[in-house]
């Protein structure tokens, strides 16, 4: 059951313990934690990623839910026996500048402007690559676009179009776009991209059990010593603070496990993160969502 004790005895914070970081922002996928609806996503877009025959995936959610862990821990667990991956992080570029970036990627060598200088050319080289790496070699193709909120109408269609290219009997590319709320609506402007959505799924923020669940498995992931002392009272204030976003958490942890280390605290208790959450706050770099006093005292940081 995810929030469960483990049983094991209760370990105390200190300058090593956890050894390492454990609220970092990046995409280290030993700290990804299965909550219902990161599980959920992942399953899907598994299936819809194995299947080979569903055209175009959505993800969403907003800004630090968790997409780009997702995409990593997606990318990683797509057999490369079966699968050509590709991964564009950059959706700043136009079509022509995608088309580039697939290429390169698929054929495992930096392609340059000038050596498909046009659109013709770049599609010729892109279905020679299918037919090759693809198609030959019975795998499928994945692109897994993040960031997919910012590529304009133009560029969204023109991938759409991509994943008309199929033999009789096999589609060769699956499209999976991944991006924060506003894709949806840019998605809803194109009824002929839409309509090609086989599976779609929003990615919500963490429950107030998931997000105590979430800190003691990172500050296990991290390798703390012990069952991670972490109290209810400030698993409750985190939840309100961080509205449940996994990035929010984070950086509310980060400093709350150092103010606490810095001051010989055995555990992470509400003092800790009221004290955090009131200096952001005091700093307007938190928004308020909590009405009843936070706790923690005046001093801030210090």
């Amino acid at each position: 059951m995810i929030g469960a004790e483990s049983g094991a005895a209760p370990g105390r914070l200190g300058p090593h313990n956890p050894p390492r970081p454990a609220f970092e922002n990046t995409r280290d996928t030993r700290f990804y934690f299965p909550s219902a609806a990161h599980g959920e996503a992942l399953s899907r877009l598994l299936f819809l990623a194995r299947d080979r025959n569903m055209g175009i995936g959505l993800l969403t959610g907003d800004i630090g839910a968790g997409k780009t862990l997702l995409r990593t821990l997606l990318y990683a667990q797509l057999s490369a026996a079966e699968h050509l991956r590709v991964n564009i992080e950059n959706s700043l570029l136009d079509f022509d500048g995608l088309l580039l970036e697939m290429l390169s990627q698929m054929r495992g060598a930096r392609l340059q402007s000038a050596d498909l200088p046009d659109r013709y050319s770049r599609l010729a080289a892109f279905k020679r690559a299918l037919s090759e790496l693809v198609a030959a070699e019975n795998k499928h193709l994945v692109v897994l676009v993040d960031e997919a909120q910012q590529l304009d109408l133009d560029t969204l269609e023109a991938l759409k179009a991509l994943t008309n290219i199929a033999s009789e009997r096999q589609n060769f590319l699956t499209l999976i776009l991944i991006g924060q709320p506003e894709l949806r609506e840019r998605l809803a402007r194109l009824p002929q991209v839409e309509q090609r959505i086989s599976l779609r799924f929003h990615l919500g923020a963490l429950t107030a059990p998931e997000t105590g669940a979430y800190v003691r498995h990172r500050l296990n992931a991290a390798g703390f010593a012990g069952e991670p002392p972490v109290t209810a009272d400030a698993v409750a204030l985190l939840h309100g603070a961080s509205r449940g976003i996994p990035r929010e958490i984070n950086r509310l942890c980060k400093l709350a496990l150092e103010h606490a280390v810095t001051r010989g605290l055995p555990s992470l208790d509400a003092a800790a993160v009221g004290v955090v959450v009131a200096d952001l706050r005091r700093h307007g770099a938190l928004p308020q969502v909590l009405d009843e006093p936070l706790p923690g005292g005046p001093d801030g940081l210090g």
